[in-house]
């Protein structure tokens, strides 16, 4: 059996996974004003300090604010409408791409440019497009019989 049939063209590390997973926390919950990180840990299973380092990281880039204290935590910087995925992933992991540079010459560069255009189709919505997907689909009633 070919070990490759089962590996992803295009992956994310969990940094990627974990940071935007956390930006949607944050904007689910932005009127509640700040959120700690052990709340968000916690709810996604998320290794805290892990974690932490991102934030940091996002910190940096000016998706999200911190505050101290007891009541302390983070917070959005900017509107979820604002803040694109593609932005926050490639901040994360840097350039986004299906295949290496090495790769894309020759007789398939047609196809993987194609590939790529879709990619960054489907990574050019908003956080707050995230926020309104999840919200439907939290607010859909699932019956099971």
């Amino acid at each position: 059996m070919d070990q490759g049939r089962n590996r992803p063209v295009f992956s994310l590390s969990a940094k990627g996974v974990y940071g935007l997973t956390a930006l949607v926390e944050l904007g689910a919950q932005r009127n509640q004003g700040s959120i700690q990180i052990r709340d968000i840990a916690g709810a996604h299973r998320i290794p805290q300090h892990y974690l932490e380092q991102i934030l940091v990281s996002l910190k940096k880039g000016g998706y999200v604010e911190s505050f101290r204290g007891a009541q302390g935590g983070y917070a959005l910087t900017r509107d979820p409408d604002s803040i694109l995925v593609s932005e926050v992933l490639e901040h994360l992991e840097g350039k986004l791409s299906v295949v290496g540079e090495q790769r894309r010459d020759g007789i398939l560069e047609f196809f993987w440019d194609h590939v790529q255009q879709e990619l960054d189709k489907s990574l050019s919505g908003s956080l707050g497009d995230l926020l309104r997907e999840k919200t439907m689909r939290d607010s859909q009633v699932d019956y099971v019989i």
